[in-house]
């Protein structure tokens, strides 16, 4: 039998983990759960990246909204409606760019599905079209 050691690494600021410290550390420059971390997709549109407190200070807080019973991440919609009233707003303070968008949802503690009128993939797909086409 042999056995076998290996360096498993993993993300300081989410669960992701590898075996990989290469890409570990590359994820974990972008993870959106870092506070300081750096948005690649605000490079690619040659856009400033905005920071990350001014964005979260837009957001309401989400431990003044109830948790529906036995369910950890599903809030009621008054949370929903509250987020919906001040997308607009973060959508202009990130300049559209929805990397940024979620990272401050995720660190805000908001569930990103909770924030109806932003889609992380259908946005991200329109971003990369109109990047291709140019």
């Amino acid at each position: 039998m042999k056995v076998r050691r290996v360096n498993r690494y993993a993300c300081e600021h989410c669960k992701k983990s590898g075996c990989s410290a290469y890409h570990i550390r590359l994820h974990e420059e972008r993870c959106t759960l870092n506070p300081s971390r750096t948005c690649g997709m605000c490079k690619m549109l040659e856009q400033e990246q905005p920071k990350m407190l001014d964005l979260i200070s837009v957001l309401p807080d989400p431990t003044g909204y109830a948790r529906h019973e036995g369910q950890l991440h599903f809030f009621d919609d008054g949370l929903s409606a509250a987020v919906s009233d001040v997308l607009q707003k973060l959508r202009d303070l990130a300049g559209n760019c929805p990397a940024c968008i979620m990272a401050a949802l995720r660190q805000r503690g908001i569930p990103v599905p909770i924030a109806h009128g932003f889609e992380f993939t259908k946005e991200c797909k329109s971003l990369w079209a109109e990047i291709n086409s140019a």
